[in-house]
């Protein structure tokens, strides 16, 4: 069922003219006490946080009969998306954190399909920002993860026990903004991003979990050719955190893309360097904070009503900040050091895209030089020297369309644009045309195997404006 925009996405009532973030007052107060209390609860240790009509997180005891793989150590925490424990895996020797979906989504004969695709594709994240997922599966009834442990707090938690100085909260940025850039180029959309969500170790290194999961547990989904999805809100909602949700989010799940998660982060960049959260008509951050004013328009401009008045790329915000703070010592936090990172799609198709380029280069040249050598042996009158130019006229021609091909299929994978232009493109290479075949041929087989993983198949599908988070 579709939310009208003059009416409450939570619990449908009209809203009035004057209804901040698009939700009613009513919902808006209950939402924040329900934070205000979960964040106590965090920092306090309390775990007993509902998660869903009628579940109950199974005590460590009780969940050990059904995953005999892990040894599970304690209940950590839960919430709206399930419940999280720490366990340790003998066979690997390692501990993990085991998150276990509510027992409810088991009940959609659609679900299972949808969640081993979702699970695939957060398997291929792989960035040091983002918690790691290392199996998944479905054992007894509950569907679950089995991701990396992080040792330390939650965003949440370090707000309210003492909240972040400015230069604190200025190093976190730049790294959220890393794994966001990372999974946007993976076509991966989080669609929750929030404190709770933003992991720090006992390092000061972050780590963003949850990625995918609001779409995989609520309404936000496309996939009607599966089913009808499964929910754990009533009908009328859409399942995220509404103070952090961008305004599209809002609206309708149909329209939002990677630029959701920065308008999310422009609302958690907002909260760390104010403690407030900007509802309504709020004041800038450096009225509240003493920062660089500049940085005023980097949270306004992420948190803007329109996506495209928003930053179109995390990567752009984390540029921003970073350009600002070199300009600012004061405010300047240490950076830790990360390892090199594994390359984006992108990034590993530009080699090959260039030797593309390169052997349509050869074809057009070598065309022009046929063409031309063509029109000078056929001034002479004779049968033989005519069906010579039909020849030379008709490999010309080859040429040149081989050439195009190539330039074409080169130019969709600079741009992540029409994946079946661009592995035809590749196969068109490899075939024995023109005489820029002996280049293409190498970089049109490397090509291919580029363009037949995954991981570059789900960046095809996010630059085209489909999202598969």
């Amino acid at each position: 069922m579709m939310t009208s925009p003059h009416t409450c996405p939570q619990c449908g009532t009209e809203l009035p003219a004057d209804a901040p973030d698009g939700v009613c007052p009513t919902c808006l107060v209950q939402q924040g006490f329900d934070s205000h209390t979960a964040a106590a609860n965090l920092a306090s240790g309390t775990t007993g946080l509902a998660s869903g009509p009628g579940f109950v997180a199974p005590s460590p005891d009780e969940l050990s009969g059904r995953f005999p793989q892990f040894d599970i150590i304690e209940l950590v925490g839960q919430g709206g998306m399930g419940a999280v424990y720490k366990a340790r895996q003998p066979t690997l020797d390692r501990v993990v954190a085991l998150k276990i979906l509510p027992p409810e989504v088991g009940h959609d004969p659609a679900f299972a399909e949808r969640f081993k695709r979702e699970a695939r594709a957060l398997a291929m994240l792989s960035h040091p920002s983002i918690v790691t997922v290392y199996d998944s599966g479905e054992t007894d009834g509950l569907y679950y993860f089995a991701m990396e442990f992080v040792d330390g707090t939650n965003l949440r938690q370090t707000i309210v026990q003492g909240g972040l100085t400015p230069p604190e909260a200025l190093a976190i940025v730049p790294q959220i903004c890393d794994a966001l850039q990372a999974a946007h180029d993976e076509g991966v959309v989080h669609r929750d991003i929030k404190p709770e969500n933003v992991l720090i170790d006992k390092r000061g290194r972050v780590k963003i979990t949850d990625f995918g999961l609001a779409k995989l547990l609520g309404t936000d989904t496309d996939d009607t050719a599966i089913g009808k999805p499964f929910t754990l809100t009533d009908t009328r909602q859409v399942m995220g955190t509404a103070h952090y949700m961008a305004p599209e989010q809002i609206q309708s799940s149909s329209g939002v893309d990677h630029r959701a998660d920065i308008y999310s982060l422009g609302v958690v960049f907002y909260e760390m360097l104010t403690g407030e959260l900007p509802i309504g008509r709020f004041e800038p951050p450096s009225s509240k904070v003493r920062i660089d004013v500049r940085l005023d328009d980097v949270v306004l401009r992420s948190l803007a009503s329109a996506p495209d008045r928003r930053y179109q790329h995390a990567s752009d915000v984390k540029t921003e900040v970073e350009t600002i703070l070199n300009d600012d010592p004061e405010h300047r936090p240490p950076v830790p050091n990360t390892p090199n990172l594994r390359p984006s799609a992108r990034d590993r198709l530009k080699a090959p895209a260039v030797g593309l380029v390169v052997a349509s280069a050869v074809d057009v040249v070598a065309t022009l030089g046929i063409l031309l050598f063509s029109l000078r042996i056929s001034a002479v009158a004779s049968d033989a020297l005519t069906i010579r130019t039909l020849i030379f006229n008709a490999v010309g021609v080859a040429s040149l369309t081989h050439g195009i091909v190539l330039a074409l299929g080169a130019a969709k994978m600079f741009r992540l644009r029409s994946y079946p232009i661009a592995v035809g493109a590749s196969v068109v290479a490899i075939l024995p045309f023109g005489p820029g075949a002996a280049i293409s041929l190498p970089f049109g087989i490397w090509a291919l195997i580029v363009l037949l993983t995954g991981e570059t198949r789900a960046a095809f599908a996010a630059g085209s404006g489909r999202d598969i988070s």
